[in-house]
């Protein structure tokens, strides 16, 4: 068995074959797009350093790991962005062979913990237990099926806004004159519960936005972002997110939610997701699902979800190993 890093000016046929391995694990979530899959297991939305290896077994991809290394925030960290070993693969040394090259790489870069994601009872989980991870926080998958969506619910629950706010959209890239507020409004992403894992919060600036969104449009992806506006200031307060494949599919993956300290309490994130999934709804006429992801710890949101009519489909880990 060989291991070969990923030379992404060059990928030859490694990036398709770790692609095929880690869209066959995906199922019953949404499968990544070839080019949503190579921007994020090449360094993320926001452009951070990664190196991706592969392993080839008689010269054949079977396996392969992202390794982040964040350089903005939570720089103590490396992240196992995307590990998968092929099926007919496992049990063989490989997977261990591919975590002993992350670890090295992430020691390399003076990092003190790595993070991987996998769901409890299946092989990642039993994979991470065997090699000394330990389960930091817990996380819930849940789908919203849109063809059973009360959309007259929807649009009684937007009617309610109050009238201290409006609301305003954009399509991808936020407009030049509130990228700076589009930064303010991701931060008030750390606000969200991060449970046991060893954290610190994200810092959003109008360049990281700007490395964010160009990361969708290297995806392949188009952004749909409703926010609340403070009608007295004109204030951007909110906002909401749903991100989808260029290419019609059958699925939504809904992002982002926050509203500022100071303005909650007024239902603002039951109702810019109702407005923003009925605008994704109206411009994705074949998408049929949206999938999202909460800790299970914030409850708030999971009961907004809950409202909007999403339905649990799994809980994964997040775990976390000292170095």
């Amino acid at each position: 068995m060989d291991i070969e890093r990923l030379d992404y000016a060059d990928p030859g046929d490694r990036l398709h074959a770790f692609h095929a391995i880690a869209a066959a694990d995906e199922a019953p979530g949404p499968v990544s797009s070839f080019p949503r899959f190579a921007v994020v297991a090449e360094h993320g939305w926001t452009a951070e350093y990664g190196e991706t290896y592969v392993a080839r077994l008689d010269g054949q991809v079977v396996g392969g790991v992202a390794v982040h290394i964040p350089g903005t925030d939570n720089t103590h960290a490396a992240l196992l962005r995307i590990f998968h070993v092929s099926s007919a693969h496992r049990r063989q040394g490989i997977g261990t062979a591919l975590l002993e090259r992350a670890i090295a790489r992430a020691r390399a870069h003076d990092r003190q913990i790595l993070f991987a994601e996998a769901l409890p009872d299946s092989p990642g989980g039993a994979f991470a237990r065997k090699h000394g991870f330990e389960a930091a926080s817990a996380q819930a998958r849940r789908i919203l099926d849109l063809t059973s969506v009360d959309w007259t619910a929807y649009e009684k629950g937007v009617a309610s806004l109050s009238p201290d706010y409006t609301l305003d959209r954009w399509q991808d890239a936020a407009p030049d004159d509130l990228v700076d507020d589009a930064a303010t409004l991701m931060g008030a992403m750390n606000d969200a519960p991060s449970d046991g894992l060893d954290t610190e919060p994200m810092r959003w600036t109008a360049a990281r936005i700007r490395r964010f969104e160009a990361g969708w449009a290297k995806g392949q992806q188009t952004a749909y972002t409703t926010i609340a506006r403070h009608r007295a200031t004109g204030r951007p307060v909110g906002f909401t997110r749903i991100i989808t494949d260029h290419t019609p599919n059958d699925w939504g993956r809904q992002t982002d939610t926050a509203v500022l300290r100071e303005h909650r309490g007024h239902r603002l994130g039951l109702i810019m997701k109702q407005s923003n999934t009925t605008w994704f709804h109206t411009e994705q006429p074949t998408a049929t699902k949206i999938i999202t992801w909460n800790a299970i710890t914030n409850t708030h949101m999971i009961a907004i979800n809950e409202q909007l009519g999403y339905r649990l489909l799994d809980v994964w880990n997040e775990w976390q190993l000292s170095l």
